[in-house]
């Protein structure tokens, strides 16, 4: 053998030494392994009930805000409810004084007033008409009277709002325009409609041993509520 062939077989037999494998440290490490879990594994293990049990305890909380929560409070309606009879077309009254001039408007060709007047009814119970007569004229005669609607009637019961009339397209009063008979101490008459917006009346006047204010309010709706002031309210210098 040459020197040559000897030193190629030398290093070939180094060669095999370093990538023969190592039998005893493979089957060392392969049981080492198994004794003890991979990292992941362990996560994965302790993870999963973890992350059931937070679900769990986030939904205790959620159902025990919804349960313990407070209900939530609606605004009070301001005022007492108002209750609006519904009126006799022309009914046989008689009237117990003068008209009061409430509100001219225009009517297809003449200038129409409005007029509230105090009555009776064929029983003798006390009612509140409304009319309309020609712009000058308080007493015209049934055949001067606005539309076939005029008079219009309500019973007179209650306190302190004594009556009212709600306006229409027609009617003695026009739409968008209300009166109401109270009692002689209201100083003042706060109206509101059903979305609660608030409507100032306008004093009339007496008539009779009561006395009338005039509301204006956007029609269609209607005033269904009111507050009221007394003259001891509405005076406090004369307590």
């Amino acid at each position: 053998m040459t020197d040559l062939e000897r030193k190629l077989a030398e290093a070939l037999r180094d060669q095999a030494g370093s990538v023969t494998p190592n039998l005893d440290a493979a089957w060392a490490e392969q049981q080492r392994r198994q004794r003890r879990p991979p990292r992941r594994r362990k996560v994965a293990v302790w993870g999963a009930p973890l992350a059931a049990v937070l679900v769990v305890l986030t939904s205790v909380l959620v159902a025990t805000k919804v349960n313990t929560a407070p209900e939530p409070v609606m605004p009070a309606k301001p005022g007492q409810e108002l209750v609006i009879a519904k009126p006799l077309i022309s009914p046989n009254v008689s009237h117990n004084g003068e008209p009061k001039a409430l509100t001219d408007f225009v009517g297809q060709t003449d200038t129409w007033t409005s007029y509230a007047v105090e009555a009776t009814d064929s029983t003798g119970k006390g009612v509140l008409c409304v009319e309309a007569l020609p712009k000058g004229a308080t007493h015209g005669g049934p055949q001067s009277n606005f539309g076939i609607e005029s008079p219009s009637c309500v019973p007179v019961s209650g306190d302190p709002v004594r009556a009212g009339y709600v306006g229409k397209n027609g009617g003695p009063l026009p739409a968008g325009k209300a009166v109401f008979l109270v009692g002689p101490a209201v100083q003042v008459l706060r109206l509101y409609d059903a979305a609660g917006d608030l409507t100032q009346a306008r004093p009339v006047g007496p008539l009779g041993a009561w006395r009338l204010f005039l509301a204006d309010f956007e029609p269609g709706s209607p005033p269904v509520r009111f507050e009221i002031s007394p003259a001891q309210e509405a005076h406090p210098a004369s307590r």
